[in-house]
């Protein structure tokens, strides 16, 4: 059964991303675009959670075989290699078009060791793999003993990790490595709790609730912006939690409301603007600079990055909607020889929205990439 508030909570965090990568290859900064980031977008922690949500019981079982983890993390390793040669192009075409030097060995060598230092920014499909080996390495343990193992090692890297390791090391390690173990918590939280996580949305999911979630939320992102010291990363963690939480508080709220549909209907398919939208983004800021564009666009960055937040969310479903049932559908989901060691038949497998792992419904009726 599909829980349509988890797909509104992805629906949001995949927007969340996709802003996050905007003002990132933007050519100038918006403070309003700087703030709402600072303050109110916690996509990755949501994409990891709920994927553990959903992920939770075909792994935490203690008879759980493994070929039922080969079944999970499969489709993930195969998008993240797939999908690798145009991380390298979009690279490429992003860092000529700003102005920068061409790194051809540099970025082919990012390639080669993708496995090892995760490249591009679909590195999430590389570290939720590893999440859920390491969830069904440790199903037999106590979940106490795991949860907090986890929630310890994550809430470190979280606060203090840079700090530590200084930036160089930081930078050299990249989002990858850095959010491998400072998200693993949430995705074995997910697991391990998801029914609870779940009925307690439910039961506390209120709109007075999500109002005070807000408040909450923006004002732990407006201390820690202004802390210094140990409260700054103690603050780093606390804004990490408390986003989550509030995150799927008020997807929970907002999913009743029709409003949202566009939302869920996202959340659904979000794969497709997962992928595509780094290549979006460069393709259009590409494009600006040939046409003489670029001058307009850092005088107007707010607008620049709301638009081109919006485009680069749609263009890759709008692309891909009328090629749907396709070929093309192995651009976001293993074709069905991936899946020949499976007992069960590849249309039933799990691997369809792997942002989140709900289950693809039978080809004829799949509103999931």
């Amino acid at each position: 059964m599909r829980i349509g508030w988890l797909d509104t909570a992805k629906g949001f965090a995949i927007v969340g991303i996709v802003l996050i990568h905007v003002a990132a290859w933007a050519p100038a900064d918006s403070e309003i675009a700087r703030w709402v980031l600072d303050h109110l977008v916690m996509p990755l922690p949501v994409f990891f959670i709920v994927s553990g949500i959903l992920a939770g019981p075909a792994l935490t079982a203690h008879d759980t075989p493994a070929r039922h983890l080969v079944t999970r993390i499969t489709p993930l390793l195969y998008l993240y290699v797939l999908w690798q040669p145009g991380v390298f192009v979009y690279r490429l075409v992003g860092h000529s078009s700003a102005g920068e030097d061409l790194d051809l060995i540099g970025e082919t060598a990012r390639v080669i060791a993708a496995f090892v230092r995760p490249n591009g920014e679909i590195w999430y499909l590389w570290a939720l793999a590893l999440h859920f080996v390491l969830v069904w390495l440790t199903r037999r343990l106590p979940a106490v003993v795991v949860l907090s193992a986890l929630t310890v090692v994550g809430a470190w890297v979280i606060g203090w990790g840079r700090s530590v390791v200084g930036d160089d090391l930081w930078h050299v390690a990249g989002p990858g490595l850095q959010g491998l173990p400072q998200f693993a918590f949430l995705t074995a939280i997910g697991a391990h709790l998801g029914p609870r996580l779940i009925a307690n949305a439910d039961r506390f999911g209120s709109p007075p609730v999500a109002v005070v979630a807000v408040c909450v939320w923006v004002a732990v992102g407006e201390a820690h912006a202004r802390s210094t010291g140990i409260m700054e990363h103690a603050l780093a963690v606390l804004h990490v939690v408390i986003g989550t939480a509030s995150a799927l508080v008020i997807a929970r709220v907002l999913d009743d409301l029709r409003v949202t549909n566009p939302i869920r209907a996202l959340g659904r398919w979000s794969i497709v603007p997962y992928l595509t939208h780094t290549a979006v983004i460069v393709g259009l800021l590409a494009s600006a600079e040939l046409l003489g564009a670029t001058p307009f666009l850092v005088a107007h960055p707010t607008g620049t990055i709301a638009a081109l937040t919006v485009v680069a969310t749609l263009a890759g479903l709008v692309g891909y909607w009328p090629v749907r049932g396709t070929r093309a559908d192995h651009l976001f989901r293993p074709p069905p020889a991936v899946h020949r060691w499976s007992d069960r038949p590849p249309r039933d497998r799990s691997s369809a929205d792997i942002l989140g792992g709900h289950r693809a419904p039978p080809r004829d009726e799949s509103t999931v990439p």
